[in-house]
């Protein structure tokens, strides 16, 4: 098939030079030899444009032979041999081939251009995808850390939820109701009752990652009072506060109307603060809710151990800590819920921190109606 194709292509060359001679063998006592001459170089540079070296300097040579044919056919053999009919032949034929050649040469420095290109293109492709692999894998370690911390942290409450219970149910069958003591049966079940709030409590975040990457976070927008919201949270926590010798200090400039779900904030403000409890090192935490350039601001700050500033840019994201996993228990995915929840609602969540000087959390949220 491919010898074929290149007879075809050589005789159609042939033919086509042969075409040419005539039509310019024609035209030379019309337009000269200069012009006559012109066409020719015209047409050998289309055929090596467009068919090859080879194609190129057969064109040139079958139509130099072709016209010495012509040449012998038209004049005397004294004629043919002279100087100039040589002379043109011989100039046409270099020229042709010189054309060929300076076409071919570019032709294959354009070639090598575009695969010097290509392979640029490729290489920073591949470096693109070799740096993507190492996300990706980075990805899959931290998501393991996670399933392994998850799947400890859900135990440990039904572990001891399960030993509260089978106590409480022994006491019932093996001690005598007179022996029988109330109070502390009531302290496992108020033990029971905190494991089963702290198995909720992941379970819930585990449901709220699952809705955020599968994009069916949806919210409920109503207008409410912001710093009324901050104030049930804050309030919310006064007896755990009370219990841990912590102090809470909250400021309130003023009442801020602003359209939110105001279920998915309190879960961003009970987030702030439980971190604050739990980095905090039992130190006062300060929480201000202010107005400012057309946003409720709500800034959360503990005077704790603070964060690294290679942590700062990554504790926002899933699957990722800003302390040892070892060090602290929990999941570790409430900042990143809480972002997620700000970032929906059109707001953002930035943190300044240095370690052993606590941390300062604030929350923008725009007051579309303000």
């Amino acid at each position: 098939m491919f010898t074929k194709k290149i007879a075809y292509t050589f005789l159609f060359s042939l033919v086509s030079s042969s075409v040419l001679v005539l039509t310019s063998w024609q035209l030379t006592p019309l337009i000269g030899k200069p012009a006559t001459y012109l066409l020719l170089v015209c047409i050998v540079t289309l055929n090596a444009l467009f068919g090859g070296l080879n194609l190129g300097i057969f064109t040139t040579s079958a139509a130099a032979l072709i016209y010495l044919f012509f040449l012998l056919k038209n004049n005397p053999m004294t004629q043919l041999l002279s100087v100039v009919p040589l002379y043109e032949t011989s100039v046409f034929l270099l020229t042709g081939v010189l054309i060929c050649w300076g076409i071919e040469k570019y032709r294959k420095t354009d070639i090598r251009n575009e695969y010097l290109q290509k392979e640029e293109m490729l290489l920073k492709r591949l470096q693109q995808l070799k740096n993507e692999n190492g996300k990706i894998l980075q990805e899959i370690k931290s998501r393991d850390e996670f399933l392994a911390i998850a799947s400890h942290e859900l135990k440990t409450p039904l572990t001891s939820m399960l030993l509260k219970l089978q106590a409480v149910l022994h006491s019932i069958r093996n001690v005598s109701l007179a022996q029988f003591s109330v109070a502390n049966l009531l302290k496992m079940l108020e033990t029971a009752e905190q494991q089963t709030q702290r198995l909720s409590r992941m379970i819930n975040d585990l449901l709220n990652i699952s809705l955020i990457t599968t994009g069916k976070l949806h919210l409920e927008l109503t207008e409410s009072d912001i710093s009324a919201v901050v104030l049930e949270v804050v309030e919310e926590f006064k007896e755990k506060v009370e219990k841990k010798g912590t102090g809470i200090k909250i400021s309130v400039s003023e009442k801020i109307k602003g359209t939110i779900d105001k279920v998915r904030i309190e879960q961003v403000i009970t987030n702030l603060i439980s971190n604050a409890l739990k980095y905090g090192n039992g130190k006062p935490i300060e929480v201000t809710v202010i107005k400012s350039g057309g946003f409720a601001k709500i800034s959360v700050r503990d005077h704790g151990i603070g964060i690294a500033p290679d942590q700062t840019s990554r504790i926002f994201e899933l699957f990722e800590r800003g302390v040892s996993n070892s060090d602290f228990k929990g999941l570790g995915v409430g900042l990143f819920i809480a972002h997620q929840i700000v970032k929906a609602h059109g707001g953002r969540i930035k943190v300044e921190s240095q370690p052993n000087h606590g941390s300062l959390f604030t929350v923008e949220l725009p007051l579309k109606n303000s």
